[in-house]
């Protein structure tokens, strides 16, 4: 009995063989339209951008939690500077991780005594 949305018999391998090498060529084509300095974004420049804007907004965070605290318990500038200080805490601590995210992604990359010396024969 054939089935409601399809054919009435299962696909063969070979169908599934070629729409696999279809979908590859589909994905070479698509990488290389996009161009490898599109699909990944590790400038420095783009870097830095990521880290200080976790830095600022999490600052920006703490300060502003802080200042409700002191509306709300009327006990300025103390909940400012207790917001301030967990926010500057919380952004140092995203800093860093994020930065060892970067850093284990390009871990690949030869860096310092690890770079390959060219070999002159003068």
């Amino acid at each position: 009995m054939p089935e409601k949305n399809g054919q009435s018999d299962p696909s063969s391998p070979t169908d599934l063989d070629t729409l696999e090498s279809k979908l590859a060529s589909a994905h070479a084509r698509r990488a290389a339209k996009i161009g490898p300095d599109k699909r990944d974004d590790n400038s420095l420049l783009g870097m830095a951008w990521r880290l200080s804007t976790e830095l600022l907004v999490s600052v920006l965070v703490g300060m502003f939690l802080g200042l409700g605290i002191d509306t709300l318990l009327g006990t300025k500038p103390w909940g400012f500077f207790l917001g301030l200080g967990f926010g500057i805490a919380a952004g140092f601590m995203s800093v860093f991780r994020t930065a060892d995210a970067m850093n284990a992604k390009s871990a690949h990359l030869p860096i310092g005594d690890k770079v390959p010396e060219p070999d002159d024969e003068d």
